[in-house]
C-alpha cells in the first residue's frame, strides 16, 4: 500500500476589521491510496472540519473532512445522516467544494501535491455532481480558492493569491477577484487590489454583480496603502460615494460599485452570506460569531452564531445559516435558533453525558459517522 504525504490549506483571518492577520495552517496527513469502491478505515483521533457550502436544494451541506488517513470534501444528507464523499487521486488535495444552483455540478480547488504542497499550481475543476468528467477550468500560476457558479452555471467567480511566500508567516499574498468564462475558458481578473485575505465571493442573480469579503487591499488606482496619506484619502473618496474595498465590498464587473447596506455603528460586519435570489444578506459581527439578517427598515435580527468560527454559508433560499465552530451547527434563520448541531465522533469523548443529551433531543443532536458510506466518483 503506497503513501503519500497531504496538507490541510486552511485560511483564517483574525482581529478587527481594520488590522487582521491570516494564518494558513499546513498540517501533514498520511492517505491510503488503494480504495476501490466505498471506503473503509480504522477511527481516528485527528478529525477536522472546515470550508462549508450547502447544497443547490439545501438539504446537504458540503465540507472539507480531514483525518489522519487524509483530507476529503465530504457530503453530509440532513435529512437522512448518510455520509458520502469524493475522493482526489494520489498527487491531489481536492477541497472548497460548492454545487452549482441547478445542482448539476461541483466546483472545487485542486493542490498538487507531488512532491510537497504546490500552491502555485492551485486550481480550479469543475465536475458532474456524480463525479465524472472532471475537467480543469484554470490555468496558470498562483493560488485559486472559494470557487463559485454564477447562476447560468456558465462562468464561476474565485479568489487568486498572485504571490506565493518561500517565507514568513502565510503561505500566499495579493488576492484578487477572477471569474473564468465555462464556454471559451477566458480568465479575467475584476479585481486589482491586492488584498491580504478576500473570500466569501458570491454572484448576484444578474451574473454581473458581486459581493465579497476584502482585508487589508494593497493598492488602488496605483497608490500603494504604504504610501500614506494619500492612500487614505483615495479611500475617504471611495466612502463619500458609498464605495468600499475594504470589508464588505461590491462590484459590477471591474467596476467598484455602491454598497446597498447600511450597518450599525461597529459592527465591523465581515463573512457576506447571500441567498440565491439576492434578497437575504447575512453577515458576522465584527468577529465575535454572531450573524445577523440584514435589514433596511428594521434592525438586524440575530439568525444563528457562538464560538470561534471556521467558515459559514447560507442556504440558497436563505432559510439556514450553517457554521462551523468545531462542530457543524445549523440554524433557522428566522428565529436564530439551532435546528441540528452535528457533532465529530469525539464528541461522546468530550461531552460526559453525551447519551442523555443525545437521548433528550435526537433530531437536534446528530453524530456525523465515521466515514463516509460511499465514495461518489468511484
Amino acid at each position: 500500500m503506497s503513501t503519500t504525504s497531504w496538507h490541510f490549506f486552511c485560511p483564517r483571518c483574525l482581529g478587527t476589521q481594520q488590522l487582521c492577520f491570516i494564518l494558513f495552517a499546513f498540517v501533514a496527513f498520511f492517505f491510503s491510496a488503494s480504495i476501490g469502491g466505498c471506503k473503509s478505515s480504522s477511527p481516528s483521533d485527528k478529525d477536522t472540519i472546515s470550508e462549508l457550502s450547502f447544497s443547490h436544494d439545501g438539504k446537504k451541506v458540503v465540507f472539507d473532512r480531514c483525518r489522519a488517513e487524509g483530507c476529503q470534501i465530504q457530503v453530509y444528507d440532513l435529512q437522512t445522516g448518510e455520509l458520502a464523499a469524493y475522493e482526489s487521486p494520489i498527487g491531489e488535495r481536492w477541497t472548497m467544494g460548492k454545487y452549482s444552483y441547478d445542482g448539476k455540478k461541483i466546483a472545487f480547488s485542486i493542490i498538487p501535491t507531488k512532491g510537497g504542497i504546490n500552491l502555485s499550481e492551485m486550481q480550479i475543476a469543475v465536475m458532474d455532481a456524480d463525479g465524472k468528467n472532471l475537467k480543469k477550468v484554470t490555468s496558470g500560476p498562483g493560488a485559486k480558492l472559494y470557487p463559485a457558479f454564477s447562476h447560468s452555471g456558465k462562468k464561476i467567480l474565485y479568489a487568486r493569491a498572485a504571490f506565493i511566500r518561500t517565507s514568513g508567516r502565510t503561505p500566499a499574498a495579493q488576492y484578487d477577484a477572477w471569474e473564468v468564462n465555462l464556454e471559451t475558458g477566458e480568465q479575467t481578473q475584476l479585481t486589482f487590489f491586492e488584498y491580504y485575505y478576500m473570500g466569501y465571493l458570491t454572484y448576484f442573480p444578474d451574473d454581473e454583480r458581486f459581493i465579497f469579503w476584502g482585508e487589508m487591499p494593497s493598492v488602488y488606482e496605483g497608490v500603494r496603502a504604504m504610501d500614506q496619506p494619500n492612500f487614505k484619502n483615495k479611500m475617504i473618496e471611495l466612502g463619500e460615494q458609498g464605495k468600499s474595498i475594504a470589508g464588505i465590498a461590491m462590484m459590477k464587473g471591474k467596476e467598484i460599485i455602491p454598497v446597498p447596506y447600511r450597518f450599525p455603528a461597529e459592527s465591523f460586519p465581515q463573512r457576506p452570506l447571500l441567498s440565491q435570489d439576492g434578497s437575504r444578506m447575512i453577515y458576522e459581527k465584527s468577529h465575535s460569531g454572531d450573524f445577523y439578517l440584514y435589514s433596511q427598515d428594521i434592525k438586524p435580527r440575530y439568525a444563528g452564531g457562538g464560538g470561534s468560527v471556521n467558515a459559514a454559508a447560507i442556504s440558497p433560499d436563505g432559510q439556514f445559516l450553517g457554521m462551523i465552530a468545531t462542530n457543524l451547527h445549523i440554524f433557522t434563520v428566522a428565529d436564530g435558533k439551532r435546528k441540528v448541531i452535528l457533532y465529530l465522533p469525539s464528541a461522546p469523548k468530550i461531552i460526559t453525558n453525551w447519551e442523555e443529551v443525545y437521548r433528550r433531543n435526537k433530531n437536534l443532536y446528530q453524530m456525523m459517522p465515521e466515514r463516509p458510506s460511499c465514495i461518489i466518483n468511484k
